[in-house]
């Protein structure tokens, strides 16, 4: 009897739109049960057809389902999994298939991997049967998704399998001659470096669990975290027993980020990370050099005095950029996850930076299997990229809108201003950049109408931003087409109230009520460099 009634509580919330959170259902059998209550017979009639449209009809009802449901994960899952099983094998129902497991992940986490894998299945499918001009894109979606599992499987520890996964995005970049050949050659470098790094922490942790006294393997230890792995904070919990007083020193200190230490000890600490990089591993220089560079021009901006501290830290400054140079062009790129810095020419992946933990300003942020999302339809949702690019650059996004209909916004740092540029704003009224002159998006010469972004479509934005003197030029490319060209003075820009981010030149993405994914997101210096907050959460 109670089986039976909590089965009618679920079927009653199910008809009556799931607004309250159910309280039962909370087995596979029991949500299998509900579910096929209320869809078995729709199942059975679209599966006795042989067009697709019928599937994804019913695959797009189910997951509209699904995010009604609250608290009851189960019932969640068999509404996803269903909608992916129905959706997933046509071209049209990609979308919905994608935004089934992406929704099954964020709600289901022990699921999330799984969840990855069946994305780049999908993706797989839809790169295989891909044709002629479509083959680019499909190759972008599908390195996207071998990417995102590929961090997955790094975040849980298994290298090997990362590794597996990434010579796979690496061939279908070479089958479509993709630009992010680059950028996955750089991560490739990393990830060999990390399972090297890997098994000499275990080598060490041995050492260290057989004798416990053994300093040399405790600092050993440290010196991987901090160098091999470049990761100050993590190196910091492996102090005790350290005896070398420079690191006993400095560790700590590094481990609370560029922003933390006062005037003198980033001088110090540039210093330091600099005799670090020149007896560190080859691949792991350029992180070294990129927090030299950090600290010291930290100081220079911190220390106004024209003095001998002034010059020392000038002239450093100046020699870790000669070598640092010579380094890049000896390694062709230098990896986008890890430095504190990153100059012109390489792609840097932005999505690996983000922390919505640590870097939401408004709204419900998740890092799911297919990028970055905002999951609930918030007022202006917003969050920060942890990325300053102190220069000129190219941005490239590719973004899916799957409910609501409002602002879609990315914040362009533009010298030493910024400007928000809007797609759909005021419900789909205008594309536009804001503000100008103190005009809107909707009533300047940026403005472009109608703002239409269809939902449930992959959508890519690029932009370009050219710096010279107090002059700019912003560009801006939807969906392979050019939509704004603006040149004038960098004074004429300004963010709109509201829509800006507290960290200071740095880039930002947002929403206004809606739910949407950002799957691809880099950036490229075309002169000057990206200062970044933080290195990657490894």
């Amino acid at each position: 009897m109670r089986r039976k009634a909590r089965l009618v509580g679920v079927l009653s919330a199910i008809l009556l739109g799931l607004a309250m959170p159910l309280r039962a259902a909370g087995t596979d059998d029991e949500a299998a049960e509900a579910f096929n209550a209320l869809y078995a017979g729709d199942l059975k009639r679209v599966k006795a057809t042989r067009e697709a449209e019928d599937d994804i009809e019913l695959a797009t009802r189910l997951l509209a389902a699904a995010r009604k449901v609250t608290g009851q994960p189960a019932l969640v899952a068999v509404l996803c999994e269903q909608a992916a099983d129905l959706a997933g094998a046509a071209a049209a129902g990609i979308p919905t298939a994608i935004g089934a497991m992406e929704l099954l992940a964020a709600t289901v986490p022990e699921k999330a991997a799984a969840c990855a894998e069946r994305v780049v299945a999908i993706r797989q499918m839809q790169f295989d049967g891909s044709q002629g001009d479509e083959r680019a894109q499909a190759a972008d979606a599908l390195i996207g998704a071998l990417l995102a599992a590929a961090d997955a499987k790094v975040e849980s520890g298994a290298l090997l399998e990362a590794a597996v996964l990434l010579v796979r995005a690496r061939n279908a970049a070479r089958a479509v001659s993709s630009p992010r050949e680059a950028e996955l050659d750089a991560r490739a470098r990393t990830l060999t470096q990390q399972i090297a790094a890997d098994l000499r922490i275990k080598e060490l942790k041995a050492l260290l669990e057989k004798d416990p006294q053994n300093a040399g393997a405790r600092e050993g230890l440290v010196r991987v975290y901090l160098v091999d792995l470049d990761d100050p904070a993590e190196a910091a919990k492996h102090l005790e027993g350290v005896k070398d007083p420079a690191l006993l020193k400095y560790v700590p200190a590094a481990a609370k980020g560029v922003e933390a230490p006062p005037e003198l000890a980033c001088l110090e600490l540039g210093e330091w990370y600099h005799d670090l990089a020149a007896k560190a591993p080859f691949a792991a220089r350029p992180a070294m050099y990129a927090r030299a560079k950090a600290y010291l021009k930290r100081f220079l901006k911190l220390h106004r005095p024209k003095d001998l501290n002034r010059s020392r830290a000038t002239l450093a400054l100046e020699k870790i950029e000669q070598t640092a140079a010579k380094l890049a062009a000896a390694t062709d790129a230098i990896s986008p996850s890890r430095p504190a810095t990153s100059g012109k020419g390489a792609w840097i992946d932005l999505l690996a930076l983000v922390d919505p933990a640590k870097d939401k300003v408004e709204g419900t942020w998740q890092r799911l299997p297919g990028g970055l999302a905002v999951v609930q339809k918030l007022r202006r949702s917003r969050i920060t990229i942890p990325v300053a690019p102190e220069g000129s650059y190219e941005l490239q996004l590719r973004f899916v809108r799957t409910e609501g209909g409002d602002a879609i916004s990315t914040v362009l740092p533009v010298g030493s201003t910024k400007v928000v540029l809007f797609l759909s704003t005021y419900a789909g009224k205008a594309h536009g950049l804001s503000d100008i002159r103190r005009a809107h998006a909707i009533s300047n010469e940026t403005t472009v109408e109608p703002g239409t972004i269809e939902n449930g479509q992959d959508h890519s934005l690029e932009v370009r931003v050219e710096l010279e003197d107090d002059q700019a030029r912003i560009r801006v490319g939807l969906d392979a087409r050019s939509i704004i060209d603006w040149k004038g003075e960098q004074s004429a820009l300004a963010p709109i109230a509201g829509w800006d981010v507290p960290q200071a030149g740095c880039l930002s993405v947002g929403a206004n009520g809606a739910i949407m994914t950002w799957q691809i997101m880099r950036l490229r210096m075309l002169s000057g460099e990206a200062r970044l907050l933080r290195p990657a959460a490894r």
